[in-house]
């Protein structure tokens, strides 16, 4: 399959996705097995839409409204990390049963919740309500269309064996930045870990202005590091061995970093790649990026109308198109090349949700995206060491992780005082 036809099987996929209508899956699998058999990439695309499009209407059909006031009591996990919501409350999403749902506690549950990890296991008591008003749309791609008002709830286990290791790393990473500021520690826990929790709202509206705030979350960058970090490790192995360690790899740090959207779509590209290495078949980006969208909108057909996964595919799509052809004919410095392919990409996302685009997103991505890649390299590397020691050490290790956030930082604060307009 040549990478225009690759092009044209996640658009397919995508369109199929967004129709969400249903079709008999025995055809849309019958002809993607006759499609791969007779290698018609055209009939693969078609084949693929139908499937996606069923799936995306299985999908929306499994989003059931209970009925007002459902009293529900029984285990539960935890699929977010819980944060404190408005009024006092703590806001968590939770898998009940077959069921997702947001889940908001007040006084001794909220008590009870707030310490608590994704992963974890509790006992909880309340009552369902459909969600509606504007966060209908939002929480339907994210598989919710029911509000669990909890009236009591109760820790029951720390989770699966995955998730208990996750956990433990989080934590001692954290552990390893408890003598920095609670700003900078905030800030440290979104770089590295994608927890947007506890940041100031100063800090967020300066990321924001400037452009920066996929440095706040985590996004593909981090998982291009993440393997960075362990390459030097799997260099000792075997070929298989690579395979199966990168592997691991990322299965690990996509339960660390809660599987966002974003880090989906780059773990996806990842994984895609050392299969294609393995196998001595190497692949092109553009290749690696549809295939990836593709295989992940046939999984979830309802990331279609993910703002972040959206955001994620469409910039990676711009660099991947735009950053080598500016680089080449127009005589642009690489680094600002792929800063504006990758404006440009996601430009098509902004614009319709957010109304606006910084202009002063370019000189601030120049300057802050070549620190936030070492940022996020050494605060993996060294918060596990940091966090084991603790203490002067631990500050010491962390050197670094505090004047490469303080220039992110002060980057950030002054390109939202920039005097350029936004589009």
């Amino acid at each position: 399959m040549s990478d225009a036809w690759a092009v044209a099987l996640a658009v397919a996929t995508a369109l199929g996705a967004l129709s969400a209508r249903p079709v008999p899956v025995w055809a849309a699998v019958a002809g993607a097995a006759a499609a791969l058999a007779a290698r018609r990439p055209l009939l693969l695309c078609l084949a693929a839409a139908a499937l996606a499009s069923t799936m995306g209407a299985r999908a929306w059909a499994g989003l059931r409204l209970p009925p007002p006031h459902t009293a529900v009591a029984g285990p539960a996990t935890l699929v977010t990390d819980p944060a404190d919501g408005a009024f006092h409350s703590v806001r968590v999403e939770l898998r009940l049963g077959r069921r997702r749902v947001v889940a908001f506690a007040h006084g001794r549950a909220a008590a009870a919740l707030r310490p608590r990890l994704a992963g974890e296991v509790v006992r909880v008591a309340g009552r369902l309500r459909p969600v509606g008003g504007r966060r209908r749309a939002y929480l339907a791609h994210r598989h919710i269309a029911a509000q669990l008002d909890v009236t009591a709830l109760t820790p029951a286990g720390r989770g699966t064996l995955p998730a208990r290791l996750a956990n433990r790393v989080r934590l001692l990473l954290l552990r390893g930045v408890e003598t920095l500021p609670p700003g900078q520690r905030a800030m440290f826990a979104g770089f590295v870990l994608g927890d947007g929790r506890n940041q100031p709202p100063a800090t967020v509206a300066d990321f924001r202005a400037a452009g920066l705030t996929h440095l706040l979350v985590v996004s593909g960058e981090n998982v291009a590091f993440v393997l960075a970090v362990f390459a030097p490790l799997l260099s000792f192995l075997g070929l298989r061995g690579r395979l199966v360690g990168g592997l691991a790899v990322l299965f690990l740090f996509g339960v660390l970093t809660r599987w966002e959207p974003s880090v989906l779509r780059a773990e996806a590209m990842a994984a895609i790649a050392l299969l294609a290495t393995y196998s001595a078949r190497p692949v092109s980006t553009v290749r690696l990026l549809s295939l990836a969208t593709a295989g992940l909108l046939l999984v979830d057909p309802l990331l279609v109308g993910s703002v972040g996964f959206l955001l994620s595919v469409a910039a990676c799509a711009g660099i991947a198109a735009l950053a080598g052809p500016l680089h080449r004919r127009f005589r642009l410095p690489l680094p600002l090349a792929v800063t504006v392919a990758a404006q440009v990409g996601v430009a098509p996302v902004l614009l319709p949700v957010f109304g606006s685009l910084p202009l002063a997103a370019l000189p601030a991505n120049l300057l802050a995206v070549p620190a936030a890649g070492p940022l996020m390299m050494w605060g993996m590397a060294a918060g596990v060491p940091a966090g084991l020691a603790g203490g002067r050490a631990g500050a010491a290790l962390h050197l670094p992780t505090r004047l490469l956030m303080a220039w992110v930082e002060g980057v950030a604060h002054w390109a939202a005082r920039l005097p350029l307009p936004r589009l």
